[in-house]
């Protein structure tokens, strides 16, 4: 085997170890998330997936929400809209904002 043939293998072994390391780092950060997620849920918190889906967002593997609205739940806000004197949409229609929702 060649010099540049072992340092080829020694660089490419280096990536692998970096890469499984980041993977254990993971697997361990979503364990503990899931944990957390658990004990919060038999402990009756209002929001018990918020670390799981914290954590899940810093990962960057948090799924896109697009919530399935319906015609009529449409209909619905469009009939409902609340407009204060301030110009601003309260009520139902705030419900269509296009963030997030745990």
């Amino acid at each position: 085997m060649t010099t540049a043939t072992k340092r080829s293998l020694s660089r490419a072994l280096a990536e692998h170890r970096r890469e499984l390391a980041a993977l254990r780092h993971d697997h361990a950060e979503l364990l503990a998330a899931v944990r957390a997620a658990v004990c919060a849920h038999y402990d009756g918190q209002a929001l018990p997936l918020a670390v799981l889906i914290d954590t899940l967002d810093q990962l960057g593997q948090l799924p896109e929400f697009s919530p399935y609205v319906t015609d009529a739940a449409l209909d619905y806000l469009d009939a409902s809209a609340d407009v204060a004197d301030d110009g601003q949409a309260s009520g139902p229609t705030a419900l269509t904002s296009g963030r997030r929702v745990a």
